[in-house]
């Protein structure tokens, strides 16, 4: 091989290996997501009405509800820092029947999920709503003042 091949097939070794440790990065970075995936529960999720002690829908206009339960694996909420409401959290086991609520919230959560708790639902009640009926178009107002994720 003559010198200048020689610099070539060096040239051509370094661009290769640069492309290997791009993709090698772009492999991890892909994978890291995967592992840290969370979804944000939003405000399409809730209908108007309330949950009782039992953990079921009464129909009512002073409160929202998540419709359908979600998966308790790391279960967060943050409220908004000017947020006008409370919330409760309520929890059921894997035949979707009632396990415990926690109470009303006025705070971010990240706490203990009960022995045997799979799944929540999330009640949100507003603290100053001027005429104490939550409507259609407050719904999502009420909702996004919680954001509540969990593990895909």
């Amino acid at each position: 091989m003559t010198e200048r091949s020689k610099r070539m097939a060096w040239k051509v070794g370094v661009v290769l290996a640069i492309i290997l440790a791009f993709g090698l990065i772009a492999t991890l970075f892909v994978k890291l997501d995967r592992q840290t995936t969370t979804t944000t529960i939003g405000g399409e999720a809730y209908s108007i009405g309330t949950l009782d002690d039992t953990g079921e829908p009464t129909e009512t206009n002073t409160a929202i509800y998540m419709r359908k339960a979600i998966t308790t694996d790391g279960l967060k909420c943050e409220l908004a820092e000017d947020a006008k409401i409370k919330y409760e959290l309520f929890f059921y086991d894997k035949d979707g029947e009632f396990v415990s609520s926690t109470g009303d919230l006025t705070a971010d959560w990240a706490g203990e999920i009960p022995v045997g708790a799979e799944s929540v639902k999330v009640m949100i009640t507003p603290t100053a709503d001027e005429d104490g009926k939550v409507s259609l178009v407050e719904v999502l107002g009420y909702a996004n003042q919680l954001t509540v994720t969990v593990n895909k």
